[in-house]
């Protein structure tokens, strides 16, 4: 593995690390502007529960996610993969709701998080940081739902610890935001795909993200 990406999970997963980590579909360039485009790259193991991983990155919550596991849905549970989000250390887009958001992030060709996304985002923030992101901020899970037609919402209180709850998808307040995910325009990086364009935030009809994978519950 690349000794960028080495580290970068090694930061993530510490002793916890996984075994076997998926190739990054990222290009050398893409991965070498995130500075300037102030992104972070993140990788989500496969087949982990939302408890199994806060236990591997060792992020207090104040929730009983066992409890909860029949009312949140995720996405690509069964699939490792990497993405790309703002290092932001607040949501964006606060003041909007989660369905608008959802429509801005659709049309530019991005995807939202979601829990699984989210816990692993924090990881690699504080590996990169030393601290949390979203203390006193609420972050809708655009991705995947809670319940059949809900939204979880999720951020830090000053302690660290995690919490979590099911709201409404027209819901609106000013420290309530949301974040992307941009997944890369390719399986694989190949002389035949490394040209393919990713979707960036702000421009509108780049669907490169939707072409190589979809958010599958």
């Amino acid at each position: 593995m690349d000794p960028v990406l080495d580290e970068l999970v090694d930061g993530m997963f510490g002793r916890h690390r996984p075994t076997d980590v998926a190739p990054c579909p990222f290009t050398d360039n893409e991965r070498k502007e995130l500075e300037h485009t102030g992104e972070l790259l993140v990788y989500v193991p496969s087949g982990m529960s939302v408890v199994e991983l806060c236990d591997m990155l060792e992020i207090r919550s104040n929730v009983n996610f066992e409890v909860e596991a029949g009312m949140i849905r995720t996405v690509m549970a069964d699939e490792s993969h990497w993405f790309l989000t703002s290092a932001s250390k607040v949501p964006e887009l606060l003041s909007y709701s989660a369905k608008a958001a959802r429509r801005l992030y659709e049309d530019e060709g991005l995807h939202g998080l979601d829990i699984r996304r989210y816990l692993c985002f924090c990881a690699a923030f504080r590996a990169r940081y030393g601290s949390l992101p979203d203390q006193a901020y609420w972050t809708f899970l655009l991705s995947g739902a809670y319940d059949r037609s809900g939204v979880s919402i999720v951020g830090f209180d000053a302690r660290g610890s995690l919490s979590h709850h099911g709201w409404m998808r027209n819901f609106q307040a000013k420290f309530c935001g949301s974040r992307y995910a941009v997944l890369a325009p390719r399986i694989e990086v190949l002389p035949q795909t490394e040209g393919l364009v990713r979707a960036r935030r702000g421009e509108s009809g780049t669907r490169g993200g939707f072409e190589a994978g979809l958010d599958r519950s």
